[in-house]
């Protein structure tokens, strides 16, 4: 008997879940069946009055004249063409085009005055430099000179001016000039002439290089007299003719300035006045002042 009684238990248990199962079996099928007719039944309508939408159409075709990338909406407004009429009484707005600017000339350099034209003005050169350092007005410019400066020793030499700085190294790190007077060459006679030329340019061009910002006026030596130059197989008018020459050069080919203040201090024979000498060399000093005007009046 014992060996039925779970048999008999299962039995029972299948008859009493039995009317559950067959009940959930029926509305899981009407389920099915309302799905299905309402699927059928949207699949019969879809031509006339489902609409697919643009993202559902693979390929548009654009008509003859109209632009792919807008849409009806954006084809119906009117894009602003960037002009509108001014309003009545409102002021002209300016067209967004520069007018064409008219051509200008250069500026000249400025026009200074007597008191002013050497200021930021550096002067480098040997005895006849510091002459007019001396006796000269120089006011505002800065002399760096000595009596046997030459072109081979411009940067080992000491400045021979009072109250100056003692090295040109230093001078042109310290200030920025609007000018710069270059004389030298006479005590480079005697050394061999085309080495001087040469060092003579490449210094000229370390200057240029130093002071970028700066005029650079070279200067012409001074003749001798006459009398001196005759006698004189070193120091003489036609050595001093030559070095002029090569430093006029030496200006045209890079653009500088040349001056010759020699033609207010020459005599008719083309040598220094013996009047305006006491060594045949030097001007004197009441002199000097006559050639920082002569500058001035030129507006070197």
């Amino acid at each position: 008997m014992r060996k039925y009684y779970y048999l008999i238990v299962f039995v029972i248990g299948f008859v009493l879940q039995w009317p559950f199962v067959l009940h959930k079996l029926y509305i899981e099928q009407e389920k099915s069946i309302g799905a299905f007719a309402e699927r059928q039944e949207n699949a019969d309508k879809w031509p006339e009055e489902i609409d697919p939408g643009p993202e559902q159409s693979v390929v548009s075709e654009v008509a003859e004249g109209e632009d792919p990338g807008k849409s009806p909406e954006e084809e119906s407004v009117e894009e602003p063409s960037g002009e509108r009429e001014p309003e009545e009484g409102a002021a002209e707005e300016p067209s967004g085009e520069e007018p064409e600017e008219e051509e200008q000339d250069e500026p000249e350099e400025e026009e200074l005055s007597p008191e002013e034209f050497f200021q930021n003005t550096l002067f480098i050169g040997d005895s006849r430099t510091m002459g007019l350092a001396e006796y000269a007005d120089l006011t505002g410019a800065v002399v760096f000179a000595n009596t046997g400066m030459n072109i081979y020793r411009l940067y080992s030499l000491k400045n021979g001016v009072r109250d100056q700085e003692a090295y040109l190294e230093d001078v042109l790190a310290k200030n920025q000039f609007r000018k710069i007077y270059l004389m030298l060459g006479i005590n480079e006679l005697g050394y061999d002439e085309g080495q001087t030329v040469k060092r003579f340019e490449e210094e000229v061009l370390k200057l240029r290089e130093l002071q970028p910002d700066a005029k650079i006026v070279l200067e012409a030596n001074l003749h001798v007299t006459s009398e001196r130059s005759e006698r004189d197989e070193i120091f003489n008018n036609e050595g001093i003719d030559r070095i002029n020459g090569n430093i006029r050069q030496i200006a045209e080919k890079y653009g500088f300035s040349y001056i010759d203040v020699n033609e207010i201090f020459d005599d008719e024979t083309g040598g220094l006045n013996a009047q305006y000498t006491h060594d045949e060399v030097h001007v004197l000093g009441k002199y000097y002042q006559q050639w920082a005007d002569w500058i001035r009046e030129n507006k070197i």
